[in-house]
């Protein structure tokens, strides 16, 4: 070890510990090694200091190492660890991200650090620069830090295709620095590392999961913080915690979560302060600092404080609410007495009953040293597509397979076919991003490629927010991203700012939502809900297991926990709740339960398996009774906003399908989803299909078939939808492995209340008013995309039912000035014109187009006589003209509306009885 090093160790350190001498063996005998341990046990300077070490014996000329990291603030934190090595060893160490001033990156291409701190986007930069290109073939060491945040992802995936670009130039040992992970093995394969480093010592964690329950002393602090009395409950035992320790972290899910719980800590006088990644730069620093220098008590987070941002010694972490996985939870909980050989103390602060089950699985995992697997990306081909512009940045012309063959090089494309690779290549030529000489067989750049290449650095999409806007109160109440606002549709509730709002129509000019503030929580889906953290199939099926063996036997229940401390009355508490539940989901069991306007199907699977389930059911459901269902997948259920109370038995009858049918199922069910959509849009312009401002809605119809569609499948089943084990799920309902129990109900049980009303933790309950509901229908009908046609010439139009107001007055045929228009759904209207035109011809009219010619007659009529209240009941669901008729005959005003909606919710009810177009046609009379 170089004299200067083991001087800067010992003032330090005193020595290293046993990962930093046994990394510092392996990196310098030219290994390249996978790092693995806890939080807080020197994995940084086990990575760092034999780089440092060969820098200096062997004169390394700069760059001599890069320094990837995944945050910019975990960039900061290192920056500030690394400079202090570098000023003791004369080795300089410099930073270079996207903040990065233009005069200190102009500094960088003439006079280069040694170590270079990167994030993986910045890679993509400097590989394309040619002032930087002489100083990157010196590169000996790449070091990937946090690797466990990219190998699942594409950020991981263009960060690997960029060193498979860079080993083309250069020789370096790749260092990966992970967290522990549950598939050690392939994370090393993923690397390309030929070692694995970890410590001997297994961390040791203490949990203790509390399920608090009220008591005398919570009513004044619910009444002084105008909260229900449990949420009360949870701030007291929670505060009684970080009292009794120095300096707390406090985990929340969600940054909106850990906004709200700042909020109420601090109006009960408590010194906290929030960071989040939403936050300002300052804002964090400060944050950090408060808690270093003892200003604060406690520090609320979120995932940002998981990565090893130095804070301080921490005594105690506090999770709120179950942590989902085991990974974070050793994360996090690893943040408390972080140094190798101390135990790490944490607890969980549970909600309600599956909150409560979950929290003691997961937790129960962690000490037993069971940890998810973190699965690859593979076959991007969007990120493919991106690669092969940079190669021919750097090279201008190359033979076809060159990039394939380099691509098979890197884990996530081992397994990448032929023709994938010329499909991406002919995308490219399409977009005139790159050219192929046939006679010579070599790929060229065309002009394009530059603008597309800098343009997509970021496999994170742009988001545009789009303003909330109260209609009546006229105010913003806030922003939206636009991933979010994919998702919605008129008419949905969401919650935002801890309260619920039902959305009255979308502006997609302005970016504008509109929405009126609902009192009822059923179906409302939280703003956060993209950002929550899945639980895997593995935890959920232990908690189904746990729950079993609670209403079984409370004494084997145990043993499944044994290694957790948790409160014997409380888990007393939570076998009551258990008991009272009909049906109840177990490792065994799937619960169908049927209420008026809701279906819940009970099912201990996970979210992404419940996802893919959801949607195969959805897909029998919409194809029968046609697009009136909403649903929502969540850990412990399945839940189904439904107009009418469906049967259970049908429901039942969907989940004995052949399981192998699923994937093409919920494949097409998915092309016709917001979430699709938004999804394809972001493939298409990483894969230079489409440049990055455009804004396109019907973007799955332009590119249906084509290599857009299979990566946007590709990233949908990867990223929310567990395919694979769905369908096992499924094969195992078929075997009777699984049984399924059903339930017809008028009132929903315990878990369906909690499921039906899941992230109301901190919301008031309530009906959604009459009002409100008209006022919703009404907005919807103003919006209903109708057919304007002459009776008398067969002139057409397509428009809007809101644009007809004000038109009515003066709405004539634009060829023949007659007054004689009907407003008619688009397929009606279609029928009435291929009459109106064998009428034309002298043709006789059959007995299907006659009624469709006479249909439209009648609708005119009605037009003339009613109005608009006429053109609304014409424009609603079911309502044909003879029923207008008869309704606008005894209705006017509000209670038309009324009579209108209830004649919607019958036809929907009825409709399912209905077996052909031409009976449901004549039906609608």
């Amino acid at each position: 070890m170089h004299i200067l090093l083991r001087k800067a160790i010992e003032e330090k350190f005193g020595r290293l510990n046993e990962l930093q001498l046994r990394a510092f063996s392996e990196i310098s005998s030219a290994k390249s090694v996978l790092i693995i341990a806890p939080t807080g046990s020197g994995k940084t300077e086990a990575a760092v200091l034999p780089v440092l070490d060969a820098i200096l014996k062997n004169d390394l000329k700069p760059i001599s190492a890069l320094y990837i990291a995944p945050i910019k603030a975990l960039n900061r934190d290192l920056l500030e660890r690394l400079e202090w090595w570098g000023a003791k060893t004369g080795i300089r160490v410099e930073v270079r991200h996207g903040d990065t001033s233009a005069y200190k990156k102009a500094k960088q291409t003439k006079k280069p650090p040694h170590l270079l701190i990167i994030t993986p986007e910045t890679l993509g930069v400097i590989l394309a620069m040619k002032s930087l290109r002489a100083y990157l073939m010196n590169v000996k060491f790449v070091i990937v830090d946090e690797i466990a945040e990219l190998v699942d992802n594409k950020r991981g995936v263009q960060l690997i295709l960029g060193l498979e670009r860079l080993a083309e130039i250069a020789e370096f040992q790749r260092i990966g620095l992970s967290a522990t992970v549950g598939n050690e093995e392939e994370i090393r394969e993923w690397l390309k590392a030929d070692a694995i480093v970890k410590p001997s010592l297994r961390k040791e964690y203490s949990v203790k999961v509390l399920f608090p329950s009220p008591d005398e002393r919570d009513l004044e602090l619910a009444e002084k913080l105008k909260l229900p009395v449990d949420v009360a409950t949870r701030l007291r035992v929670l505060w009684d915690i970080v009292e009794k320790h120095k300096r707390a972290l406090i985990f929340t899910n969600t940054r909106q979560f850990a906004e709200i719980l700042a909020h109420r800590l601090k109006a009960w006088g408590k010194p906290v302060e929030v960071h989040h990644g939403s936050l300002s730069k300052e804002a964090r620093i400060q944050a950090e600092r408060f808690l270093k220098e003892g200003k604060i008590k406690a520090l609320i987070c979120t995932s940002s404080m998981e990565l090893g941002i130095d804070i301080g010694d921490v005594d105690v972490v506090i999770q709120y609410m179950s942590p989902r996985q085991v990974n974070r939870l050793i994360q996090r909980i690893g943040r408390a007495r972080h140094r190798l050989g101390e135990v790490s103390k944490g607890y969980i602060i549970t909600a309600n009953v599956e909150d409560y089950l979950e929290s003691l699985i997961i937790a129960e995992r962690a000490i037993e040293g069971k940890l998810e697997r973190v699965r690859p990306y593979e076959n991007a081909l969007d990120v493919l597509a991106h690669f092969v512009v940079g190669l021919l940045i750097e090279y201008k012309h190359l033979p076809k397979d060159k990039p394939f063959e380099i691509a098979k090089r890197a884990y996530p494309y081992r397994n990448l076919k032929w023709e994938d690779y010329e499909g991406v290549l002919n995308l490219l030529q399409e977009a005139h991003l790159i050219g192929y000489d046939e006679d010579k067989g070599v790929l060229f750049l065309r002009r394009g490629a530059y603008a597309y290449y800098y343009e997509n650095l970021s496999t994170i999409p742009d988001e545009i927010s789009y303003r909330v806007f109260d209609v009546s109160s006229g105010h913003i109440i806030g922003r939206l991203d636009e991933s979010f606002v994919m998702d919605l549709e008129e008419g949905m509730e969401f919650i935002m700012n801890g309260k619920s709002w039902i959305l009255l129509g979308i502006d997609e000019e302005t970016k504008l939502l509109k929405v009126r503030e609902s009192k009822s929580l059923e179906s409302a889906i939280p703003s956060w809900e993209g950002e929550m953290i899945p639980v895997p199939l593995e935890v959920a099926l232990d908690v189904g297991r746990l729950k079993r063996e609670l209403l079984f036997d409370l004494e084997r229940a145990k043993r499944i926990i044994k290694y957790v401390e948790f409160n014997e009355k409380e888990l007393r508490k939570a076998k009551e709740i258990l008991e009272r539940q009909e049906p109840l989901s177990t490792d065994r069991d799937v619960g169908i339960e049927s209420l008026p306007r809701a279906l819940v199907i009970h099912a201990d699977f996970g979210n992404q398996v419940n996802e893919a389930i959801g949607r195969f059911v959805w897909s029998f459901l919409s194809m029968r009774y046609g697009k009136v269902f909403t649903m929502r997948a969540q850990a412990h259920a399945i839940v189904f906003k439904t107009p009418f109370q469906l049967n259970p038995s049908e429901v039942k009858s969907y989940l004995l399908q052949d399981g192998r049918a699923l994937p093409f199922v919920i494949s097409r069910g998915l092309r016709e989803s917001t979430i699709y959509r938004w999804r394809m849009l972001n493939v298409a312009k990483r894969i230079g299909a489409l440049r990055r401002e455009a804004k396109i809605r019907k973007v799955e119809r332009l590119f249906e078939g084509t290599i857009m569609e299979k990566e946007t499948l590709n990233e949908l089943f990867h990223d929310k939808l567990d395919v694979k084990n769905a369908v096992e799920i499924l094969e195992k309902i078929k075997s009777g492995m699984i049984r399924i129990k059903t339930t017809l109900n008028s009132e929903p049980s315990p878990l369906a209340q909690l499921n039906i009303n899941i992230g109301g933790e901190f919301l008031i309950s309530g009906e959604l008013e009459k009002d409100e509901i008209l006022e919703l229908f009404k907005e919807r009908l103003l919006d209903t995309e109708v057919m304007l046609v002459c009776i008398n010439c067969g002139w057409s139009s397509r428009t809007k039912v809101s644009r007809l107001r004000e038109r009515l007055k003066y709405l004539e045929c634009p060829k023949c000035s007659s007054r004689m228009i009907a407003v008619a759904h688009p397929i009606d209207a279609e029928e009435f014109l291929k009459a109106f035109k064998k009428l034309k011809r002298g043709e006789k009219l059959e007995n299907e187009k006659e009624k469709a010619y006479r249909k439209l007659i009648k609708a005119a009529d009605l037009v003339q006589s009613y109005g608009f209240d006429g053109i609304l009941a014409l424009a609603s669901y079911g309502t044909g003209p003879d029923t207008a008729a008869r309704l606008l005959s005894q209705y006017r005003g509000e209670a038309l509306l009324v009579a209108l909606m209830e004649r919607e919710r019958e036809f929907i009810r009825t409709r399912r009885f209905w077996v052909n177009k031409e009976e449901r046609k004549a039906k609608e009379e």
